[in-house]
């Protein structure tokens, strides 16, 4: 806030510097006898006079870009002090006194102007005019200069807050109205219910007169009911057994079905890829076709060549036929050129014409036979040519044919295989139906022989599976595959130190880095390790010692996480017995550290769901010395856990147990004979609960239905529970006659949401 204050102080001294010539030292004191108000202080200077001459002051842009005025010494100052500033002037003459009415009275009238623009200020006159003057006689800047100089941010903030609580009224008139709205609706509601419920009374009178006409009927009515309810219940256990059967085997058959799914889909693989090998050879044999085509092709483009050859010879040789004919003809010529002495000389230059011509005719004849001797060469070296050709085509067809001969021998072994592999197929799964019923007929006995022995022998059974899960849990982590063996296990002079044997034999590479790091076994990140160390050579032992209690496993590794094997689990620490009972809605928990110090009171004990990580879980609890805890139930059925964990480990179990939380929850209507439960119209019966897989409430009831009852709000008397799980409460029978049954209803899961409902009761009158 100093700093904030200190920047308005330097902004009003850098103002009042800009428009007045006077010191900083002397604005800074007149700011503060006038508590630092820019007004008075301004109108202050305004009349101080001034020791030196002022410089013409020029406008500059300050931080916050606004151009203040450059001067108030405009301002017209008071008599007395004209004369200490300077002598007096001279006396003016008498015709400048209207002018200067003029101006005044045109200066009051925009200052009245500027005021109403402005509205409430706290300026004089005077300050406006020379703010005025020094805005270059510009209204809107003079406005804006004197809003700047007169800014209260106090009033600006009472506007809005006023501003606000206005709205804030209007708002909560809004809501009142609204709220009135909704109150008239609410009542019509409510007096539309009491008129429906008047309705439902009137008909539920009118079948209770109808119902008591009908007592004896109902009477037969029920036993019969009875004996079928009976019957139906047997069948549907009946039924349910069944289904139970058939899912198994129909889980069973999924399996098969998903096995011959593979099969079936390896076996269209090797088809397709048949049908691939088909194709290409196809394709090769229409390349085949398509170069012969194009051989034919060029064979038939030389016939046509030859043709055209022959043709031109046939016309040489006309030509040859025709030149010789011409010289037999200049023969004649000539003998009768001789005969003639008198045309000798024209005679003889036509014989020469003739000379020329035929030497002419007989050069055209030597260069068409070069030519056709040229075309005949041309045409053997096409014969050739074609020859070759040939001889190539059949070549390549060979090969070829020979190809697609191999192919098709190749596709007739396929099948051949395809109809052995289906045959067997099927033989096949003719043996595993046979498998699968001798295996179902070994199910059934082995479920006899079981339920047989869990009544006699059932600790020796778990005893066993416990034994067998050991030796799976062996067999499973130690793991010897592609010759590469990895054993871990703790020394035996040190119950804290893991000693790891490898060898990797033939799989050794020179070069490569390998190392083995011990992990949690619960932990599935191969980079979460607890401590790790490089190995060199085929074969060797290293120790980690210093481990904290927990389970733990070695892991092999080459170059950086490449997993090549892993060891069996290890446990460190003592050995931890546990034991879980559910009672009611608790969970007693009794534990047993095998060690000289017992349970450290910095252990602590975790509530899971199966297979949930270690860090996920319902509830924990710090071990207590005397060797007991309860955790609350979830009081959700299910299989559920508890692990023990040893200080200083965090998230890694020394121990775990499963147990089971049974719905047991149950409703029941008792009475003084428990054999037959039919009671007359008002006789007094008790309802018994037990509810322990819902937390209670005071808000939990019971309520007594007609059997055929759906809306669960048709209650004909209700109670509420006393928020206890277990208890009994008593009720008066119905007086309309029938079939009646209790429903218990939990806060928990919704007001009138049936938990569990009770067996049934009759209500029938005492017959004559």
């Amino acid at each position: 806030m100093s700093s904030n204050h200190d920047l308005d102080i330097e902004e009003k001294i850098a103002s009042l510097i800009g428009a007045f010539s006077h010191k900083r030292e002397v604005i800074l004191e007149v700011l503060k006898r006038n508590n630092y108000g820019i007004d008075a202080s301004a109108l202050e200077l305004s009349e101080m006079p001034v020791i030196e001459q002022p410089p013409q002051f020029k406008q500059s842009n300050n931080n916050n870009n606004y151009n203040y005025p450059s001067t108030y010494s405009n301002r017209q100052i008071p008599q007395q002090q004209q004369q200490q500033q300077k002598p007096q002037q001279p006396q003016q003459h008498s015709h400048q006194q209207p002018q200067q009415q003029n101006q005044d009275k045109e200066r009051s009238e925009l200052i009245k102007d500027i005021e109403n623009l402005i509205g409430n200020n706290s300026l004089d006159q005077s300050t406006i005019y020379a703010v005025y003057q020094q805005s270059n006689k510009s209204i809107d800047q003079t406005i804006k200069t004197i809003k700047e100089l007169t800014f209260d941010p106090n009033e600006e903030l009472k506007k809005i807050e006023a501003e606000i609580e206005l709205r804030k009224r209007e708002e909560e008139a809004i809501l009142e109205a609204k709220k009135q709205d909704q109150q008239m609706k609410v009542n019509e509601q409510q007096q539309q219910q009491q008129q429906q419920q008047q309705q439902q009374r009137a008909e539920r009178e009118q079948q209770q007169r109808a119902e008591r006409e009908q007592q004896q009927r109902l009477r037969e009515e029920y036993e019969r009911r009875l004996s079928m309810e009976h019957q139906k219940k047997l069948e549907i256990e009946r039924q349910e057994q069944e289904l139970e059967r058939r899912k198994q085997l129909e889980l069973e058959q999924i399996m098969i079905l998903k096995k011959q799914e593979e099969a079936g889909l390896r076996i269209l693989q090797e088809q397709r890829e048949h049908q691939e090998k088909l194709r290409l050879a196809k394709e090769k044999e229409e390349q085949m076709m398509k170069i012969c085509q194009e051989e034919e092709g060029r064979r038939a483009a030389i016939r046509a060549q030859e043709i055209a050859r022959m043709s031109k010879k046939q016309q040489l040789e006309e030509e040859a036929k025709r030149l010789e004919q011409q010289k037999r003809q200049e023969a004649e010529f000539m003998l009768a050129l001789e005969t003639k002495s008198k045309e000798a000389k024209l005679m003889q230059l036509q014989a020469n014409l003739l000379k020329q011509k035929e030497q002419e005719n007989l050069q055209l004849i030597e260069k068409q036979k070069k030519e056709i001797y040229e075309n005949q060469i041309q045409i053997d070296i096409l014969k050739l040519k074609e020859l070759e050709s040939q001889n190539q085509s059949k070549v390549m067809l060979e090969k070829a044919q020979q190809e697609i001969q191999d192919l098709k021998k190749k596709l007739a072994d396929g099948e051949r295989k395809f109809d052995q592999e289906t045959v067997k197929k099927t033989s096949d799964e003719e043996e595993l139906k046979k498998q699968i019923q001798e295996l179902e007929s070994q199910k059934d006995n082995l479920r006899k022989q079981i339920l047989e022995l869990e009544g006699v022998q059932k600790p020796r059974l778990e005893q066993l599976e416990q034994e067998l899960k050991n030796k799976d849990l062996e067999l499973h982590n130690t793991i010897i595959s592609n010759q590469i063996s990895l054993v871990s296990s703790l020394e035996e002079n040190s119950t804290d130190t893991i000693v790891v044997h490898w060898n990797l034999e033939n799989k050794f590479e020179e070069g490569v880095p390998y190392w083995i790091g011990v992990f949690p076994t619960h932990q599935p990140k191969n980079d979460r390790y607890l401590s790790f160390k490089h190995i060199d050579g085929k074969e060797g032992l290293v120790s980690f010692p210093s481990i904290i209690p927990g389970h733990y496993e070695a892991r092999l590794f080459k170059d950086k996480y490449t997993l090549i094997q892993k060891s069996s689990s290890v446990q460190v620490g003592p050995s931890v017995s546990l034991s879980a009972h559910v009672i009611g809605d608790e969970i007693s928990v009794t534990y047993k550290v095998n060690s000289e110090s017992g349970a450290n009171i910095r252990d602590w004990i975790g509530l899971y769901h199966p297979n949930q990580r270690n860090k996920h879980y319902i509830e924990s609890l710090y071990a207590q010395i005397s060797g007991a805890i309860t955790f609350k139930s979830p009081r959700v059925p299910g299989l559920y856990e508890i692990r023990y964990f040893l200080h200083p480990t965090k998230y890694n179990e020394q121990a775990k147990i499963s147990f089971e939380i049974v719905d047991n929850d149950k409703i029941q209507v008792v009475s003084e004979s428990q054999s037959c439960l039919t009671l007359l119209p008002d006789q007094e019966f008790k309802v018994e609960y037990v509810v322990n897989t819902t937390a209670p409430s005071s808000s939990d009831w019971v309520g007594i239905f007609p059997v055929d009852e759906i809306n669960n709000k048709n209650y004909i008397h209700s109670k509420y529970t006393t928020s206890t799980a277990s208890g009994e409460l008593t009720f008066r029978a119905p007086l309309k006659t029938g079939d009646y049954e209790a429903r218990f209803f939990s806060y928990a899961k919704g007001k009138y949401i049936a938990h569990k409902v009770s067996n049934k009761f009759s209500v029938f009158p005492q017959s004559n």
